[in-house]
C-alpha cells in the first residue's frame, strides 16, 4: 500500500502544471526497499483496494520474510537495473520454485486474513453530499486531523511568509495542513467550512470520489492507518458504507 502510495503522490506533484521540483528532485535519487506483507494489522483493507497485500512493481528490491526452520530466510525480487547492482554484490543463491511458492503463500495468507473492506460504490459518495451519516460521523469526529496527517496520500499544505526584526529578509515555507482544520477554507473573514459534518464530507468524498476524475485513481491505498490513528476509532469503511446504505435504502 505504500508504494501504490507513492505512485499516487507521483501522479500529483510529478505531472502536468503543478509539477513540484523539489519532490521529483529527492524521488529520483531514492532508492527503494520494499518488505513483502506476510501478515495483515487488523486495520488492513488493502486487498480491496488492490494495491496489496503484495507488491508487484515500484521497489528496487523486494523482500519476502520465510517460514524456515534453518533460521530466518528470505526471497529477494529486483524491481530495477538500480536494484540489479546492488544484489549482484551479495552472494545469493536463485531462487528454484518452492521458495517462489512459499513467498506467493505468506502473502495470501495475508490478504485471506483482512476482515475488513471498502465498499464497491465508494466513489459515488460525492452524489449523497445531504446523508445524514455525515452528521452522524461528526457527532463523534474531533476534527484532530489525525486521519490526514496518518494518511500516506493526502497532500494538502499552507503557504507562510515570514520576516526578520529588521525587516530586510523574508522567507516562504510550504506547511503540512488539513481539510479538518476550520481556517483550511478561510475565506472573506470566515471558514467556508465551519461545521464538522462539511469537513469530514471534504475528506472523504475527495479521498474516495473526486479523486478518481482529477488524478484516475482513489485517493485511498487500504493502508488502514487513519482507522489506527483515530482516537476515537471511527472506520472509513464503516461511514463509506454508511452512506451508501442510506442512498440505497
Amino acid at each position: 500500500c505504500d508504494l501504490a502510495a507513492i505512485e499516487r503522490q507521483d501522479v500529483v506533484f510529478g505531472d502536468g502544471p503543478y509539477a513540484d521540483p523539489g519532490y521529483l528532485h529527492r524521488r529520483a535519487r531514492t532508492l527503494i526497499v520494499a518488505v513483502q506483507c506476510a501478515r495483515s494489522a487488523p486495520t488492513c483493507f488493502c486487498t480491496s483496494m488492490g494495491t496489496g497485500p503484495r507488491a508487484a512493481a515500484g521497489f528496487d528490491l523486494a523482500l519476502t520474510e520465510l517460514d524456515n526452520a534453518g533460521g530466518p530466510a528470505f526471497l529477494l525480487e529486483i524491481g530495477t537495473e538500480a536494484g540489479a547492482e546492488i544484489a549482484a554484490t551479495l552472494d545469493l543463491a536463485p531462487a528454484d520454485q518452492a521458495t517462489l511458492a512459499a513467498a506467493a503463500r505468506a502473502t495470501d495468507t495475508a490478504a485471506m486474513t483482512q476482515t475488513r473492506t471498502m465498499p464497491r460504490g465508494a466513489p459515488a459518495l460525492v452524489d449523497h453530499p445531504e446523508a445524514a451519516a455525515w452528521d452522524d460521523v461528526a457527532e463523534r469526529c474531533l476534527s484532530c486531523g489525525n486521519c490526514t496527517l496518518a494518511c500516506p496520500t493526502c497532500f494538502c499544505s499552507d503557504v507562510e511568509d515570514t520576516s526578520d526584526l529588521l525587516g530586510d529578509h523574508a522567507e516562504r515555507w510550504r506547511l503540512w495542513d488539513s481539510c479538518f482544520t476550520s481556517d483550511f477554507t478561510f475565506m472573506g473573514g470566515a471558514p467556508v467550512r465551519r461545521s464538522t459534518a462539511s469537513r469530514y464530507r471534504q475528506w472523504m468524498t475527495h479521498k474516495l470520489s473526486t479523486w478518481h476524475d482529477q488524478f484516475g485513481t482513489s485517493g485511498c491505498v487500504g493502508c488502514g492507518r487513519c482507522i489506527a490513528w483515530c482516537p476515537v476509532g471511527i472506520d472509513i469503511t464503516e461511514e463509506t458504507a454508511a452512506v451508501l446504505a442510506e442512498a440505497e435504502g
